[in-house]
This record gives structure tokens, C-alpha cells and sequence, in this order.
């Protein structure tokens, strides 16, 4: 298997170190060794990739997503979350399987064409299974359930075993099954029973699966536990999932403290929003090893606020970045989430992220909550990483790689080409033929 050896003005290795005139030997899908060109002595025992006046760093991983909504356009917020849920699960009803797949292609190209060479999408459907499987994008794909009728918790969860042996997925060569991964995404605390979640927690950790959840996302949440009013009880009222609710639910302090209270907190469980969750709140999360994802550019539109990511810092929690979905997004730009969070962490909380930190927010820091080799470029992990055009930068610049990427590149210009296992799956040509 031939090698081969990438060579950059700039290589980025992680959040805390990086390499000028550095290069990346590549065998197969993996990484063989990282350092500057004079590391590997006589080049002409390598096949050489020479990119010239570039920068290289890892590929992005965006932890939140709804792939299935990208051509739905954004909707009215001014009435909340529940009004917006029920604007959207209205488009949902009237669209078809053929725009639906359109629209997952869509989020997949616009993903690819940012930095993204891996994603967790949670659907309620198989296309986003059959089209991630298509691509060449790596995802964590966590099929949603919802259930919250406590007597129908276990034939909830059977067919939702069923149907998972039943995807696709199941069918293919080993290298197309590891390219995309399976998981369960029980879809909010307020959306699934306690004897449900207990069944899927039990799942996710006898399979040692991530358990992926929309966790305290919007004031109205909080209303519904400690009240049941609110905008939460119109919305389950018209798609007639009020009645459960109210029968088998007593009021707790937070989502997270009716999963706290039921021992439903698990360390499998990827939580995404928090935008509502307290102090005691976050602390139970940390205390049980939950990993946390923010999306603070949907979660803003929505009126949703802000995560105290400072709080999160403090206690040690491990957190990451998504972007949610177009139909509460500008876009699927990861670096604009970067740029994002850390403006509105600054000026709203006065929390200031460096930009080092933020970067590992897309890259070391989600590949850890995901226990996967990438996000870094480090010997033995796989070869995801993107290619920057930098020819035209201050040279002055390059003294900080991490404000260059941040503040100095623009995906839809600068990024150049997209690595995943090594091989180029896009580049700036495309994107061109595109326009």
C-alpha cells in the first residue's frame, strides 16, 4: 500500500500544537506520522501531495444535526419552541420521500463543503440512513423514539429493536457498516416514559452506544415540569400526546431532574441544548459523566438563550458544538458556530473561550465524547483533515493558527479540499461547478 506525504506551510496537529512547513504521511485511511518535511529526510521516498501555500488541520465534527430539514426554510420564532416544533412538524406532513432525500443531500453537501468529515444526525427516518450511507461523510446516526405512555413502554422499545434489524444497515460490507454507526436518540425527557427511558438507557450501555437526547432547551420546558402549562401542553394537545403526559407525570424541578430522580443519567448519554439547565442541574450531568453539545446559533434564533459554558468549564464538563438543523440555522458552517460561541459567550455571560479552546469544541474535544480516533492528527488516527488556501494571508499570521482558521478563513472561499480516510472526497473544483 503506497504512502503518501501531505506537505503545508501550516499544519494544525490539535488545539495546542501545530507545525509550520509541517507534513502528514498517510498509508491507507490512517496517519503514519506527523512532523515538519525535514522529519522525513529524502522525499523522493514518498509519493508527495504538495499543497503548496496551505494550511492543514483536522477534519470538523459536528455533534448535532437534523439532516432530514435542510431545504425546509427557517421558521417564525417569535411564538417559541413549541409553536416553531408545530410549524415544522406541519411541513413535515406534506412533504414527500423524494424531497426528503433532496434535503438530506442537501445538508450532506453543505456540511462536506464547510469542514465536516463527521456528523451525528438524529432522525425519525431511514433516508438519512440511506443517503449518509451514500456519501462519503462519517456519521453517528441516532434513530429517535418517542413514547410517553408508560404501558406502552415495552412494545415502544420492541419495535424499535425491530426496526433497527431491519435498516439497511444491517446488510452491508463491513466498511460501509463502520462508516456509519447506529445509535438510539430517545428524543427529550418530556417525549419518553421513565420505563422507556430505563429500557433504552439499559440498551445504550449493555451495547456500549451513545444515547443521544435534547436536553432543558427552552424556558418552556422548565414551565412544563414544574407547571404542566404552558405552550408544551397546546402542542402535545393537537398531535393528541397530552393525555399520557399528564396521567403518568409528576412534576420535577427540570428534565434533568426527573431523569436524576428515576436513575436514568447515564455516562452514554450525549445531551444537546442546555440552554435552561441550572447550576444543580449541570452538576448532576457532571456527576454522572453526561457529555454535553451546544448548537448556540439555532438555540439564539429560537429564543432558546445562551449555555453556561462557563459553567461547564468549571466543572470539567466535556462539551462540543452542533449546528442543529437550516430549518433554525443560517448554515452548517462549524466555524461560524466557532465564531458564534465565542462572541455571545463574551458579551452575554462574559465568559471569554480562546480561540484554541473553541477549536477543540469541533475537533479533539467531540472526537473524545464520541471515543473516536479522528480530530486530531496524530499517528495512528484516521487521515479526516481539510486543506486551506493561505497564499494570500499576512505572513504575519501564520504566528497563530488557530485566529487565522477562525477569524482569517472563509469556508465558502479558502477551504480547498476535504480529506476523509485519506482520500480527497472534495475540493474547491467542485464547488466551482457548482456556481
Amino acid at each position: 500500500m503506497p504512502r503518501t506525504l501531505h506537505l503545508s506551510s501550516l499544519l494544525i496537529v490539535n488545539e495546542i500544537f501545530f507545525i509550520e512547513d509541517g507534513a502528514l504521511l498517510i498509508e491507507g485511511s490512517k496517519i503514519i506520522k506527523v512532523g515538519s518535511r525535514l522529519d522525513f529526510g529524502d522525499l523522493n521516498n514518498y509519493e508527495i501531495v504538495d499543497h503548496g501555500q496551505s494550511l492543514i488541520c483536522p477534519g470538523f465534527i459536528n455533534l448535532h444535526s437534523h439532516l432530514l430539514y435542510s431545504k425546509f426554510e427557517k421558521e417564525n420564532t417569535s411564538d417559541g419552541l413549541f409553536p416553531w416544533l408545530e410549524n415544522l412538524l406541519d411541513k413535515i406532513q406534506i412533504t414527500d420521500e423524494n424531497t426528503f432525500r433532496d434535503s438530506v443531500n442537501r445538508g450532506i453537501e453543505e456540511a462536506l463543503s464547510t469542514g465536516t468529515t463527521y456528523i451525528v444526525e438524529n432522525t425519525p427516518s431511514v433516508l438519512s440512513i440511506e443517503e449518509l450511507l451514500k456519501s462519503p461523510i462519517k456519521s453517528l446516526v441516532g434513530i429517535e423514539v418517542f413514547g410517553s405512555d408508560e404501558e406502552e413502554a415495552e412494545s415502544v422499545f420492541n419495535d424499535t429493536m425491530t426496526a433497527i434489524h431491519e435498516l439497511p444497515l444491517q446488510k452491508l460490507p463491513l466498511r460501509e457498516s463502520t462508516h456509519l454507526e447506529l445509535t438510539l436518540s430517545p428524543h427529550a425527557a418530556y417525549d419518553v416514559s421513565s420505563p422507556l427511558w430505563k429500557l433504552l438507557v439499559g440498551w445504550a450501555e449493555k451495547n456500549n452506544k451513545p444515547l443521544l437526547t435534547h436536553l432543558e432547551e427552552s424556558p418552556e420546558e422548565r414551565f412544563w415540569w414544574q407547571e404542566k402549562k404552558g405552550e408544551g401542553v397546546n402542542f402535545w394537545k393537537k398531535i393528541n400526546k397530552l393525555d399520557s403526559k399528564l396521567k403518568y407525570w409528576k412534576s420535577y424541578r427540570s428534565g434533568v431532574d426527573f431523569l436524576d430522580q428515576n436513575n436514568l443519567l447515564s455516562k452514554n448519554m450525549i445531551a444537546t441544548h442546555l440552554c435552561q439547565a441550572y447550576r444543580k442541574d449541570i452538576t448532576a450531568l457532571k456527576e454522572n459523566n453526561v457529555s454535553l453539545v451546544h448548537c448556540p446559533r439555532s438555540n439564539y434564533y429560537l429564543s432558546n438563550g445562551l449555555a453556561n459554558i462557563a459553567l461547564w468549564d468549571e466543572l470539567g464538563i466535556l462539551w462540543g458544538l452542533g449546528t442543529d438543523s437550516l430549518a433554525s440555522n443560517d448554515n452548517l458552517d462549524l466555524i461560524e458556530e466557532v465564531k458564534f460561541t465565542i462572541n455571545h459567550q463574551n458579551l452575554y455571560n462574559g465568559y471569554k473561550i480562546s480561540d484554541s479552546s473553541a477549536f477543540s469544541a469541533i475537533t479533539s474535544k467531540s472526537a473524545k465524547i464520541l471515543h473516536k480516533d479522528i480530530g486530531s492528527l496524530k499517528d495512528g488516527y484516521f487521515a479526516d483533515f481539510l486543506v486551506y488556501d493561505i497564499s494570500g494571508k499576512d505572513s504575519s499570521k501564520l504566528a497563530d493558527p488557530y485566529h487565522l482558521l477562525i477569524w482569517e478563513m472563509r469556508n465558502k472561499i479558502d477551504l480547498n479540499k476535504v480529506y476523509i480516510n485519506g482520500e480527497n472526497v472534495w475540493s474547491n473544483n467542485r464547488r466551482k461547478e457548482l456556481c
